[in-house]
């Protein structure tokens, strides 16, 4: 290849690669701003402010709501992890309390552990909950595990989330009683795919991006199960990520 081809090439390469940024921009714009619109107004209906709901306006709105929500969530996840997969992807770290990131989480979905009547037990099995590392995109690999913990749980069930010490790391552990779940839907679990929205196990590229996440934070993500009908999903990192650490400097 001469100087001419090579420079053409590049140039090319250049363009090709701006036009993708601009793209997945665009599209994060596009999707995300209409479908914020109709999950605040929806919000606004359900909430009575223009007017009582009868019991079937009520469920149908929020059956479109939980649609919209999960959507955006979907949006959401695609764009971080093109993004993962293509730029420069850099953690945020700070010093924060895991335990206090766990609590939050399981606060957020008390609904849901209501309506299925599932308790959640944390048990912590260490006196330091400090970690280094990139808080917002922990938790929501957090969110991640704990969501797709629920939704193959049984009613009625406890669910219990250990923090224990392994080695140098510190190791968040799901403990859910549901169905058997073979070595194998586990395997893929973690691989990028599409999944239907009422799939009970795998939220696709969500669990996907969870396990790269934890991969940049020197850590690993774990699934398994077993004959007594309990599965886990877990996840563990360096108490002190300093290596980590230097590569987000």
């Amino acid at each position: 290849m001469n100087t001419t081809d090579l420079h053409k090439f590049l140039t090319e390469n250049h363009d090709v690669n701006n036009l993708r940024n601009s793209f997945i921009e665009t599209l994060a714009h596009d999707l995300k701003t209409p479908i914020i619109a109709q999950i605040r107004i929806l919000e606004l209906l359900v909430n009575g402010h223009f007017g009582k709901l009868n019991k079937e306006q009520s469920d149908i709105i929020n059956s479109t709501l939980d649609s919209c929500k999960y959507m955006y969530e979907m949006v959401s996840t695609l764009i971080s992890t093109y993004r993962f997969e293509n730029e420069d992807f850099k953690l945020k770290t700070s010093t924060f309390n895991i335990l206090n990131l766990i609590e939050e989480t399981v606060s957020s979905v008390d609904l849901f552990l209501k309506s299925s009547n599932i308790k959640v037990v944390i048990i912590p099995k260490i006196d330091n909950f400090y970690v280094i590392g990139d808080e917002i995109r922990l938790k929501k690999v957090f969110e991640s595990l704990l969501f797709n913990s629920l939704n193959i749980a049984f009613k009625n069930s406890i669910l219990k989330i250990f923090i224990k010490p392994r080695k140098n790391n510190i190791c968040v552990v799901i403990e859910n009683h549901g169905c058997y779940i073979s070595p194998e839907k586990f395997e893929s679990l973690f691989k990028m795919q599409l999944t239907k929205y009422y799939d009970k196990i795998g939220s696709g590229i969500g669990l996907y991006l969870a396990k790269k996440i934890i991969e940049k934070h020197d850590g690993k993500i774990i699934a398994f199960g077993d004959i007594q009908q309990k599965n886990y999903l877990a996840f563990e990192i360096p108490y002190i990520n300093t290596s980590c650490l230097k590569k987000c400097i």
